[in-house]
Formats: structure tokens, sequence, C-alpha cells
């Protein structure tokens, strides 16, 4: 009989551990194989903007896009489908609170852009430290790496953006029905999250359209992009589904003196047209006379050589004429692409438009990969002249991560969150708030997303007009408290003015 314990083996010691280490040796021959390049142009931008990630709700726009993306909302124009499709699932992630989630939907959607770039640059023979200086600044770069920390449409926009261009190269490398189905799709779908995708559509047809034996000009290559497009804008179905559920959150419309609010119908193809055209903001487009857009265009050049550095201007440059003489077709889509989205948005006239430049930091990113890539095949012969070039592009990212870490970091931020329990726990029973950007989305985030304070109103002042204001202040003053930023000068004859935290609340005075 065998006893208990008695080991039953009789593989040879010797067998055994050869086979471990074959075992071993076959693991690291495939984490040699691994695309690690890949993993790291995504995982270490996510893991720099989870660090510095603002905590909670963030303010103005921030605000208004998660509460209506977690509501089932609607938002002003243009109205943004996709990001309020994929929000209402983000919203369901189990960790931090909802602003936190949509924070942190900016930050992955900002290091997949820098992975997606590194994907065009090995197309464009990009490597190593060229690559790494290129992504490194644009990954950095203040306004970049700041919109990547907050709620806001921009980072998924620029995620959309490089996918569409890379899309674009595989398609000419081998026009085939099954990737130009992906261009028109990933077209339908930079439609569908952000209008401003129509300004580099142009440059994009032109470089697919010229090829080689007139292949683009068949049915055949345009009809599967003509699909593509469709299957991209269904999120605008979405949209419309919204609008008929008669969400508590909706921005996009007007309310009257009385104090009703009128939605824009969007299951009317007018309705829609006027929200995703942005209709109501029509004024602010091409808003400037010759000498103010002289001092738009010097401001945007500010922000660009801020993003990267002054020194990555250079490089870009080269890499423009480079790629020109190169790759013709693919730089007009670039140069047109970043003309007609800096073009367009340096004549807007907003006053927060320096975060609406991103899709130009990315193109831009481009050409300073392929201008680093130059240079450094140039001084490949000379190990000094290597040396001293990789010491330069590590120094210059380490220059611009150390420079705008205190100018992006949002990691202790939760002022607009504590602005806005302030505002409730002032609030008496039954009030009425009127407050702009900075005040009202986030007072309803914490109402409707996180449930407090019910019985108190909010009302942004950006969707009333001015008379109908007045009007509905007054009334309204006489019955129940009423909360606004700053009180109207015509009404402070017949109401007084007291401060209540961060805002001032309308009394009636007392008739003598």
């Amino acid at each position: 009989m065998m006893s208990l314990g008695t080991n039953q083996s009789t593989e040879p010691t010797g067998s055994f551990l050869k086979r471990g280490s074959s075992r071993l040796a076959l693991c690291w021959a495939r984490i040699r194989r691994s695309d690690w390049r890949a993993a790291l142009t995504f995982g270490l931008p996510l893991a720099l903007y989870v660090l510095t990630l603002a905590p909670t709700i963030y303010n103005l726009d921030s605000a208004e896009l998660t509460t209506a993306a977690a509501t089932g909302g609607l938002m002003r124009a243009t109205g943004y489908p996709l990001y309020l499709a994929i929000g209402r699932l983000w919203s369901l992630l189990p960790f931090g609170d909802v602003g936190y989630r949509f924070n942190l939907l900016s930050a992955f959607s900002g290091a997949l852009t820098v992975a997606i770039a590194d994907r065009i640059l090995r197309r464009l023979h990009v490597k190593g430290w060229a690559a790494f200086g290129a992504l490194g600044l644009l990954a950095t770069g203040q306004y970049f790496w700041a919109l990547s920390l907050i709620a806001e449409v921009y980072t998924l926009q620029t995620a959309l953006l490089a996918g569409l261009i890379l899309t674009v190269l595989r398609w000419r490398e081998q026009p085939s029905l099954s990737r130009a189905l992906a261009v028109g799709t990933l077209i339908g779908l930079g439609l569908s999250h952000h209008a401003s995708t129509v300004l580099v559509l142009p440059g994009l047809a032109i470089c697919m359209a010229l090829q080689p034996g007139g292949r683009a000009f068949k049915p055949s290559a345009w009809l599967p992009v003509g699909a593509g497009i469709a299957l991209g804008l269904i999120p605008f179905l979405d949209l419309m589904w919204r609008y008929t559920q008669a969400p508590a959150f909706n921005y996009a419309g007007l309310y009257d003196s009385d104090g009703v609010f009128h939605a824009v119908n969007l299951t009317t193809v007018d309705g829609l047209l006027w929200l995703i055209t942005g209709r109501s903001f029509a004024g602010q487009m091409l808003g400037y006379d010759l000498v103010g857009l002289g001092r738009e265009t010097s401001a945007y050049g500010v922000q660009l050589f801020r993003s990267f550095l002054g020194l990555g201007l250079g490089p870009a440059g080269l890499g423009w004429v480079i790629l020109w003489r190169r790759d013709r077709w693919l730089a007009v889509a670039l140069t047109l692409g970043f003309a007609l989205s800096a073009g367009f948005f340096i004549s807007y006239r907003v006053l927060d438009k320096v975060t609406m430049f991103l899709p130009t930091y990315v193109i831009w990113s481009l050409w300073l990969g392929v201008g680093l890539q130059w240079l450094v095949d140039l001084w490949s012969e000379s190990p000094r002249g290597a040396r001293l070039l990789r010491a330069g592009v590590a120094l210059l990212v380490a220059l611009a991560l150390g420079w705008n870490w205190r100018l992006a970091d949002q990691s202790h931020d939760r002022s607009t969150r504590e602005r806005a329990e302030a505002i409730l726990d002032r609030a008496e029973p039954g009030a009425l708030i009127f407050g702009w950007w900075d005040t009202a989305p986030a007072v309803s985030y914490l109402q409707l997303v996180e449930g407090q304070r019910p019985d108190v109103r909010v009302i942004n002042r950006f969707l009333v007009p001015y008379d109908a204001l007045l009007i509905w202040i007054e009334r309204e003053a006489q019955v129940r408290p009423v909360y606004i930023d700053t009180a109207p000068p015509e009404l402070l004859d017949t109401l007084y003015a007291e401060a209540s935290g961060p805002l001032v609340v309308l009394r009636p005075r007392a008739i003598p």
C-alpha cells in the first residue's frame, strides 16, 4: 500500500526544470513581441491625466455636459449626440462620483488620441525619439492636457479625428470596401459628436479622390463611404428620442416671461438643423473685423507657441515641407484641415475658444514628428550629434511636463461642487434660482444627478430673453425667494438685493 502524502510523480527534477525554463522563455518571447510602443503611448498619457484629473464635477460647459449625459437630457447647440449616448453608459462606471467619471472620459479620449496619433506617425515612418518628442509635446501641451482632465467634448473630438486620418491612410494603402466603410463610419461619428468635423472633410476628400488609377472615382469606392456615414449618424436618432421623453434637463429651447420652457422640436428637420448647425450662435461666427481678426490670429499664434514650447514650431514647419515633397495630397489634406479649423475658431467671437483648437494641435504634432525624424536621420551618422538630439528631445518633453503641470493640474479643484453646495445650503425652501454658466449647470447636477434639494428650481439665464427675465423675476419675487448671481439694475427700484452666500436674494421692497 502507498501511504498518504507520498509523491507519485516520477518526472526527473532536471526535466521539470527544463520544461519550466522553456515556458518562461516562451512567455518572454511573447512579451518581446508585444507592441510596447502602443501600450506606452496610451498608458503613459492616461496615467498622467488620472494623476491630475479633476476629482468631481467641474464648471461651465463641463457641468452642462455631465448633467445632460448622465440624466438623458439635452444640451444647447450643437447637441453633441455621440457624447450624450456614450456618456449615458460611461456614467454607470462603479467608481468616483458621476462628475469624476465624465472627467475620466476626457482623460481616456486624450490618451487614445495620442495612441492613434502614434499609429499615424508609424505610417509616416516616424520612429523612436522623433515620435516621443512629437507625442510627448502633444500630450503635455498646456491646452491638450488641461482639456483631458475635465468633462469636455474636445479630446473625444481629437480621438475621432486621429482615427479618421489613420483610416484614410489605411484606405490609401489598400482600398477595400471594409476600409471605405470604416472611413464613412468615422466621418458620421465625427459629425455626430462635433459639427466642426466638417472642416477637415474637404482635405480628406481630396486626399482620397486623387489616387493613382482613378480608383476613388468608382461608385464602388464611394457607396460604402456613404453607407458608413449613415451608420455613424445614428446617434442623432438618440437625440430625437431624448426630446420625446421631455427630459428634466433641456437646454435646447427658451423660457418665456411666464416661466414656461419652449423646447425646440428635435423631431422636425428644421428643429434638428437649428440645434446641430449652431444657429443660436450664428452671430458669433465670423464675428470680427479685419483689425480684430488680426488680433485673434496673433493670440492663436501665442497659444500654438505655448503648446509646443516654441522650440517645437521649427521642426514642425520642416516636417510640413518634407511631407509636401513626399506625399503631396496628404499634405494638402492636413494643411486644409488645419487652416479651416484654425480659421473658423479664430473668427469665432466667444470667450472660451482657447479650448477649441485641439484638432490643430494634433495635426501640428504630426508635422512635428516628421520634422524630428528628418533631424534624427540627418544626425544618425554622428554618434555625438544623435546623443545631443535625443537629450534635447527628452529635455523638451520634461520641460513641458514640469512647466505645464502647475497650469493643468486639477486634482485638488473641488470649487465647483463646493460653490453649488453652498448655494443649495443657503437657498430657502421652494426658491427660484437664476444663474449663468458658473451657477446653473452645477446646481442642476447636484439636483438631478445626486438628488439634492428637489424643491428648488434652477434656471440658466442664457435660456431666458432679458425682457422676459425681468418680468419673471418681478412676479416671482412677490411669492417666493428669488436668488440670482447679479441683480438686474432695472429691478432695484421695486426689489432689494441681499447677499446670500455666492448669490444675492431678491425680495420686495416694503411699500411706505
